[in-house]
């Protein structure tokens, strides 16, 4: 697997003009934002995703330790998802072995930018609700994504690429000032939340003179 951690490296040196995108698989604005890419974003600028996955001593932010927290996001989604006619199921297990999709997600990624990968791993969790730690739904997430099976959930066992979903929060928040995901970066910028893609479009167009 060197060779994925080094093809990674290259590419990031090849996209100067790029969206970075940092999202969490953990994240379901982060889903929502995803299934938007394609269609508001990537037709104007090439995006590189970052996913990332912090150990909770970068990042000890939990969720469900806040209840009524949990119980406005539940509600949140389901008015979101059903404002876009997507389909949602919560996910059956709450945290799964992160490291395995997010490592994943950096082996697509070193193949060719790993979007598509993306989109159907979080069609695995948000809308299907199965467990991400599990190495048959991230082989059938990279196969509904056009990749090699067995080529992704051998990147999702790698020990360098699953450093590297913790090392990429750590330089997220060091090089662009990270805080929580979705995040778009934009030619300095940080635009946080999926509700704010509007605002990177209308960058990009400026700043490409598109329309």
């Amino acid at each position: 697997m060197a060779g994925i951690a080094k093809s990674l490296r290259c590419k990031a040196l090849d996209i100067m003009d790029a969206i970075r995108f940092y999202f969490s698989f953990r994240s379901p604005y982060a889903w929502l934002a995803t299934e938007r890419l394609e269609e508001e974003l990537a037709s104007l600028a090439p995006i590189e995703i970052l996913p990332v996955f912090p150990t909770p001593g970068l990042f000890p932010n939990d969720p469900t330790g806040v209840p009524n927290k949990v119980s406005h996001l539940i509600q949140d989604v389901i008015r979101l998802t059903r404002e876009r006619n997507l389909p949602l199921e919560f996910p059956s297990v709450a945290d799964p072995d992160w490291a395995l999709s997010h490592a994943a997600a950096l082996g697509a990624k070193a193949i060719d930018g790993g979007l598509k990968f993306a989109l159907e791993t979080f069609r695995s969790r948000w809308s299907q609700g199965l467990d991400l730690g599990r190495d048959d739904v991230i082989g059938d997430a990279a196969e509904r994504a056009g990749y090699d099976r067995e080529a992704i959930v051998a990147a999702a066992h790698d020990p360098s690429l699953r450093d590297q979903a913790t090392e990429a929060f750590r330089m997220g928040v060091e090089n662009d000032k990270l805080f929580g995901v979705p995040t778009f970066i934009y030619k300095g910028q940080l635009y946080w939340g999926q509700d704010r893609m509007r605002f990177v479009r209308a960058a990009v167009a400026k700043a490409t003179n598109a329309p």
